[in-house]
């Protein structure tokens, strides 16, 4: 066990930042931390960092106490290194100087370091950049560089604060994939701080989902997205598609003149809401058989193309949904919308947290 996190609470004032979290890192392990502004992912990062006190619990790093109301271990001698949003690169250095200042300081061996540099230069593709500055750099290039420094001394953990957040689109896509596979190839183990789903989906081996400082799933990617814990979850990870009914039984509900059947335990004492996504959704043509998946009534409002696909709009008796169909259909179209049961999921309304499953190994 490389990090745990035991019943950990911080509070600014009247503020519960952080409310009694409790989770485990193993060795090599790719935790990220995903939640919007304000659900104490920052905060928590600072905590482990030594950056922040805690007020309750402890903070654990291969089996030595790191933080606690007691005892705190200062953020230099923790073996933690962390990259930040803004890469906080040394300005007045050249690649070369920013990667190896703190090897250098820790007065390494030269043998050592010339070694270190060839393989995290050709890992990171940074050959040919020794002498430049973080100005005469891209800002793909300038995360590189901020990775190699943070990887250089061979860290216990390593921070990750944001990491994509400055960069364009088309380069945020391209270094989510480059930056799976170095992590990977390093073996290092990582605590990764996000808003952005995809990029926990692509780096992380498991996904810790926030809310108001407290736990609401914590799982592998394929987890929380195919058995997402809460209507609050589904929400974040982009699936937006809902859909106002009638709870029937726990697992059942009505559309209309529709019965859908999903995953899920309703109340019957709420409405029901029924989560589907928009790829998962697929518009029937004339006389197709539904082969049996859950069905229910539409009518097109309106269409927009998006390249490969169209987004057809759709109002339903319980609201307004949208599909991606590789045809298009045209307002005011009455069409059928099919899905899968093992794709639809149910929640009543009147939704708190979820069940924390799997918070503790």
């Amino acid at each position: 066990m490389s990090l745990k996190i035991q019943n950990v609470s911080k509070k600014f004032k009247d503020f519960q930042a952080i409310n009694d979290v409790s989770f485990t890192v193993e060795t090599g392990e790719i935790v990220s931390i995903l939640g919007p502004s304000g659900c104490g992912k920052s905060t928590l990062m600072q905590i482990v960092a030594g950056l922040q006190t805690l007020d309750s619990g402890q903070v654990t790093l291969n089996g030595n106490v790191i933080s606690s109301v007691k005892h705190i271990v200062p953020p230099e001698k923790r073996g933690i290194n962390m990259v930040f949003q803004d890469y906080a690169l040394w300005p007045h250095m050249t690649v070369l100087q920013n990667i190896f200042y703190g090897s250098k300081i820790r007065k390494e061996d030269k043998f050592e370091l010339l070694k270190k540099q060839n393989f995290l230069f050709n890992l990171l593709q940074l050959n040919g950049l020794e002498n430049r500055y973080p100005s005469e750099l891209s800002g793909g290039q300038q995360q590189r560089v901020a990775i190699a420094r943070a990887l250089s001394t061979n860290p216990s953990l390593l921070l990750m604060d944001e990491p994509l957040s400055n960069l364009d689109m088309q380069l945020r896509f391209e270094m989510r994939t480059e930056l799976s596979y170095l992590l990977r190839q390093f073996g290092t183990t990582v605590l990764h701080v996000t808003h952005d789903p995809l990029e926990a989906y692509s780096l992380a081996d498991r996904i810790l989902i926030l809310r108001e400082g407290r736990i609401e799933q914590f799982g592998t990617p394929e987890e929380v997205r195919q058995n997402p814990a809460s209507l609050w979850v589904a929400g974040l990870l982009g699936m937006t598609n809902r859909i106002t009914a009638t709870p029937l039984t726990e697992t059942t509900a009505k559309v209309g003149e529709s019965i859908i059947s999903g995953i899920g335990q309703l109340s019957m004492s709420s409405d029901a809401v029924i989560v589907v996504d928009s790829d998962a959704l697929r518009i029937l043509k004339h006389m197709e058989d539904s082969n049996n998946a859950n069905t229910i009534d539409a009518k097109v409002t309106h269409v927009i193309y998006e390249g490969q696909k169209w987004r057809i709009i759709l109002q339903t008796a319980g609201g307004r949904i949208s599909a991606l169909s590789k045809e298009r259909f045209e307002v005011n179209q009455a069409v059928k919308v099919a899905f899968e049961p093992q794709q639809t999921f149910l929640f009543s309304k009147a939704t708190s947290f979820g069940n924390n499953m799997g918070v503790l190994k």
